[in-house]
Protein backbone atom coordinates (compact mmCIF):
# COMPACT_ATOMS: atom_id res chain seq x y z
CA UNK A 1 0.00 0.00 0.00
CA UNK A 2 1.57 3.41 -0.91
CA UNK A 3 0.77 6.70 1.78
CA UNK A 4 -2.39 7.69 -0.72
CA UNK A 5 -3.98 4.34 -0.35
CA UNK A 6 -3.34 4.45 3.62
CA UNK A 7 -4.84 7.98 4.09
CA UNK A 8 -7.96 6.74 1.82
CA UNK A 9 -8.40 3.79 4.17
CA UNK A 10 -7.42 5.49 7.22
CA UNK A 11 -10.09 8.77 6.44
CA UNK A 12 -13.62 8.72 6.71
CA UNK A 13 -15.35 8.77 3.09
CA UNK A 14 -17.00 12.55 4.08
CA UNK A 15 -13.22 14.07 4.92
CA UNK A 16 -11.90 13.39 1.40
CA UNK A 17 -12.83 15.33 -1.53
CA UNK A 18 -13.67 13.68 -4.26
CA UNK A 19 -11.19 14.07 -7.48
CA UNK A 20 -13.42 14.85 -11.00
CA UNK A 21 -11.99 12.93 -13.64
CA UNK A 22 -10.50 15.24 -16.94
CA UNK A 23 -8.50 15.50 -20.05
CA UNK A 24 -5.11 14.23 -18.73
CA UNK A 25 -5.05 14.63 -15.04
CA UNK A 26 -7.94 14.97 -12.31
CA UNK A 27 -8.90 18.36 -10.60
CA UNK A 28 -10.83 19.19 -7.60
CA UNK A 29 -13.43 21.67 -6.49
CA UNK A 30 -12.56 22.66 -2.57
CA UNK A 31 -15.55 23.97 -0.90
CA UNK A 32 -15.49 25.77 2.14
CA UNK A 33 -18.43 25.64 4.10
CA UNK A 34 -17.89 28.40 6.58
CA UNK A 35 -17.15 31.06 3.95
CA UNK A 36 -19.27 29.32 1.09
CA UNK A 37 -15.80 29.52 -1.41
CA UNK A 38 -14.93 27.45 -3.71
CA UNK A 39 -12.30 26.95 -5.57
CA UNK A 40 -11.24 24.50 -8.63
CA UNK A 41 -7.27 22.59 -8.48
CA UNK A 42 -6.70 21.35 -11.68
CA UNK A 43 -4.03 19.62 -12.83
CA UNK A 44 -3.59 17.67 -9.63
CA UNK A 45 -1.14 14.25 -9.96
CA UNK A 46 -3.22 11.31 -10.28
CA UNK A 47 -1.92 9.63 -7.17
CA UNK A 48 -3.31 12.32 -4.79
CA UNK A 49 -5.83 12.95 -1.86
CA UNK A 50 -7.74 15.87 -1.21
CA UNK A 51 -8.50 16.27 2.88
CA UNK A 52 -10.95 18.09 4.24
CA UNK A 53 -8.81 19.49 7.42
CA UNK A 54 -11.21 21.82 8.62
CA UNK A 55 -13.66 18.81 9.55
CA UNK A 56 -11.12 17.36 11.83
CA UNK A 57 -12.93 18.17 15.66
CA UNK A 58 -11.68 21.50 17.28
CA UNK A 59 -9.71 20.14 20.33
CA UNK A 60 -11.05 22.59 22.57
CA UNK A 61 -11.46 20.26 25.35
CA UNK A 62 -7.69 19.79 25.30
CA UNK A 63 -6.30 22.80 24.36
CA UNK A 64 -5.68 26.31 25.44
CA UNK A 65 -5.47 28.57 22.44
CA UNK A 66 -3.12 30.89 23.01
CA UNK A 67 -0.88 30.61 20.57
CA UNK A 68 -3.50 29.41 17.89
CA UNK A 69 -3.19 25.58 18.36
CA UNK A 70 -6.71 24.86 18.17
CA UNK A 71 -7.01 26.48 14.11
CA UNK A 72 -6.63 24.67 10.73
CA UNK A 73 -6.37 25.13 7.43
CA UNK A 74 -9.39 23.98 5.09
CA UNK A 75 -8.07 21.51 3.26
CA UNK A 76 -4.50 19.47 2.57
CA UNK A 77 -3.19 17.50 -0.40
CA UNK A 78 -0.92 15.05 -0.57
CA UNK A 79 0.36 14.09 -3.93
CA UNK A 80 2.93 11.78 -5.48
CA UNK A 81 3.48 13.20 -8.75
CA UNK A 82 4.97 11.41 -12.23
CA UNK A 83 8.46 12.47 -11.55
CA UNK A 84 8.19 10.89 -7.70
CA UNK A 85 8.43 14.08 -6.13
CA UNK A 86 5.84 13.94 -2.96
CA UNK A 87 3.97 17.24 -1.88
CA UNK A 88 1.74 17.82 1.20
CA UNK A 89 0.14 21.36 0.30
CA UNK A 90 -2.36 23.42 3.25
CA UNK A 91 -4.12 25.16 1.77
CA UNK A 92 -6.63 27.86 3.20
CA UNK A 93 -9.18 29.70 1.13
CA UNK A 94 -11.13 32.49 2.14
CA UNK A 95 -14.36 34.64 1.00
CA UNK A 96 -12.43 37.69 2.10
CA UNK A 97 -8.85 38.81 3.96
CA UNK A 98 -7.45 37.56 7.08
CA UNK A 99 -5.03 38.77 8.92
CA UNK A 100 -1.69 36.95 8.16
CA UNK A 101 -1.27 36.28 11.85
CA UNK A 102 -4.53 33.77 11.82
CA UNK A 103 -3.55 32.25 8.35
CA UNK A 104 -0.05 31.23 9.37
CA UNK A 105 -1.71 29.73 12.53
CA UNK A 106 -4.49 28.10 10.37
CA UNK A 107 -1.99 26.48 8.00
CA UNK A 108 0.44 25.68 10.69
CA UNK A 109 -2.69 23.57 12.14
CA UNK A 110 -3.30 21.64 8.82
CA UNK A 111 0.74 20.58 8.96
CA UNK A 112 0.09 19.45 12.80
CA UNK A 113 -3.17 17.32 11.76
CA UNK A 114 -1.28 15.81 8.83
CA UNK A 115 1.81 14.91 11.43
CA UNK A 116 -0.83 13.35 13.44
CA UNK A 117 -1.41 11.42 10.39
CA UNK A 118 1.91 10.49 10.40
CA UNK A 119 2.16 8.62 13.58
CA UNK A 120 -1.44 6.75 13.14
CA UNK A 121 -0.14 5.65 9.49
CA UNK A 122 3.46 4.14 11.36
CA UNK A 123 1.35 2.90 14.62
CA UNK A 124 -1.41 1.10 12.96
CA UNK A 125 -0.75 0.42 9.30
CA UNK A 126 3.05 -0.13 10.54
CA UNK A 127 4.58 1.73 7.35
CA UNK A 128 7.57 2.52 8.89
CA UNK A 129 7.96 5.16 6.18
CA UNK A 130 4.32 6.51 6.19
CA UNK A 131 4.66 10.43 5.45
CA UNK A 132 8.74 10.62 5.07
CA UNK A 133 10.08 12.54 2.22
CA UNK A 134 7.61 14.93 1.54
CA UNK A 135 8.37 18.78 0.63
CA UNK A 136 5.66 20.97 1.77
CA UNK A 137 4.01 24.31 0.62
CA UNK A 138 1.33 26.94 2.26
CA UNK A 139 -0.62 28.52 0.58
CA UNK A 140 -3.32 30.83 0.89
CA UNK A 141 -6.38 31.55 -1.59
CA UNK A 142 -8.34 34.73 -0.36
CA UNK A 143 -11.04 37.27 -1.76
CA UNK A 144 -12.81 34.67 -3.31
CA UNK A 145 -16.40 36.76 -2.50
CA UNK A 146 -14.26 40.27 -3.08
CA UNK A 147 -14.77 42.72 -5.17
CA UNK A 148 -11.23 44.31 -6.76
CA UNK A 149 -11.48 47.32 -4.33
CA UNK A 150 -11.04 46.90 -0.77
CA UNK A 151 -8.71 44.37 -0.07
CA UNK A 152 -5.47 45.11 0.88
CA UNK A 153 -3.19 41.97 -0.48
CA UNK A 154 -0.39 40.19 1.39
CA UNK A 155 2.57 40.14 -0.11
CA UNK A 156 3.78 36.87 -0.60
CA UNK A 157 7.77 36.45 -0.28
CA UNK A 158 9.69 35.02 -3.41
CA UNK A 159 11.11 31.39 -3.07
CA UNK A 160 9.69 28.53 -1.92
CA UNK A 161 6.80 29.17 0.57
CA UNK A 162 7.39 25.93 2.44
CA UNK A 163 6.95 27.39 5.86
CA UNK A 164 3.51 28.25 7.20
CA UNK A 165 4.85 32.09 7.98
CA UNK A 166 6.01 32.60 4.33
CA UNK A 167 2.76 31.12 2.23
CA UNK A 168 1.85 32.08 -0.94
CA UNK A 169 -0.95 33.95 -1.03
CA UNK A 170 -3.43 34.34 -4.71
CA UNK A 171 -5.91 36.28 -4.65
CA UNK A 172 -9.39 35.41 -6.33
CA UNK A 173 -8.74 33.04 -8.77
CA UNK A 174 -11.57 30.46 -8.44
CA UNK A 175 -9.59 27.96 -10.96
CA UNK A 176 -5.86 27.47 -10.08
CA UNK A 177 -3.62 24.81 -11.53
CA UNK A 178 -1.54 22.37 -9.30
CA UNK A 179 2.24 23.93 -10.41
CA UNK A 180 0.88 27.48 -9.54
CA UNK A 181 0.64 25.85 -5.28
CA UNK A 182 3.93 24.14 -5.69
CA UNK A 183 6.21 26.14 -7.32
CA UNK A 184 7.86 29.32 -6.12
CA UNK A 185 7.65 33.00 -6.71
CA UNK A 186 10.12 33.76 -9.45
Amino acid sequence: MNDIQILQEMLAPAAQVILQPGPGRPSAQLTDLQSGTTVEIKGLPHNSIVIRAEDFENPLTIFNGSKGERKRADFVIVSNDESDRKWVICVETQGGNKAKGEVTAQLKGAACFIGYCKCIGKSFWRSHGFLDGYQYRFVSIAGLNMKKIGIKPIQSEKGPHDHPENFRRILRHPIIHFHRLIHPIS
